[in-house]
């Protein structure tokens, strides 16, 4: 998942570049989730459905994360405590 995750990144940066050296008018929008805080932003004429898309597929990056978590059994249990190695005394 980390390597498609970084082909994705790439992509997205090459797009950008091949769409900014083409000189023509770009649309973008896209969210930040800060916590529970939504910030979304945009700028162009499709930049609300792009705003959408994208709160669309950060809740289902968010929904992925739960239920990998609940299904690993790692969610809401703490993490074990290794107990200290002790030294009997000489």
């Amino acid at each position: 998942m980390y390597a498609v995750g970084v082909v994705l990144l790439l992509l997205g940066f090459g797009m950008i570049v091949l769409g900014s050296l083409t000189g023509s008018s770009a649309t973008v929008g896209g969210f930040v989730l800060i916590g529970p805080i939504p910030i979304v932003f945009g700028s162009g004429r499709d930049a609300g459905l792009l705003a959408l898309l994208s709160v669309a597929a950060g809740l289902i990056m968010v929904a992925m994360v739960y239920l990998t978590l609940r299904q690993t059994g790692r969610m809401g249990t703490p993490e074990p405590i290794e107990e200290p190695i002790s030294i009997p005394p000489s």
